[in-house]
């Protein structure tokens, strides 16, 4: 399952080192994403164009860790907001008390806004937060997450 993980951040990795060097016009975003129990963490997005941006996920906060990747589809890229649909992928990790620690891949998809707190005030700094809303399949053997989720995410642009 290591393998497996280091080969999901290599990816993400490669994929956001890659964008950013050939396009000089990409916002990269740095935060927090939390996405129900599935996905809560630190964040980094790359705009790749105006239409689809990439986002790697690692949550190492709590009894379950994520490393996830995800893909949206900008549907509107208005002045101070953006609608989007999103896809994911990731790898899940429980460490259980009194049983095996357990790892699982799971998948989610789902919709959300995301505001420019610049659209308060022009001088604010480059802040983005975004609500959303999706479904998530983790099945583990001692467990199952899943369902319907909400989530939030604050991210830095530059």
């Amino acid at each position: 399952m290591n393998k497996i993980i280091k080969g999901m951040v290599a990816t993400t990795l490669l994929i956001i080192g890659t964008q950013s060097t050939l396009h000089a016009k990409e916002t990269i975003g740095v935060g927090f994403q939390s996405s129900g129990f599935s996905s809560n963490g630190l964040s980094i997005k790359v705009d790749l164009n105006e239409q689809y941006t990439v986002q790697g996920i690692a949550g190492f906060f709590g009894d379950v860790n994520n490393y996830s990747v995800r893909g949206l589809y900008n549907f509107q890229n208005k002045k101070n907001y953006n609608l989007y649909g999103y896809g994911s992928v990731g790898m899940w990790k429980i460490d259980y008390t009194f049983l095996e620690d357990e790892s699982v891949v799971g998948y989610g998809a789902g919709a959300g806004v995301e505001y420019d707190l610049r659209g308060l005030s022009p001088s604010f700094i480059p802040l983005f937060i975004n609500i959303e809303l999706g479904m998530d399949i983790i099945n583990f053997d001692n467990d199952s997450y899943g369902g319907f989720t909400t989530g939030v995410g604050l991210h830095y642009k530059f």
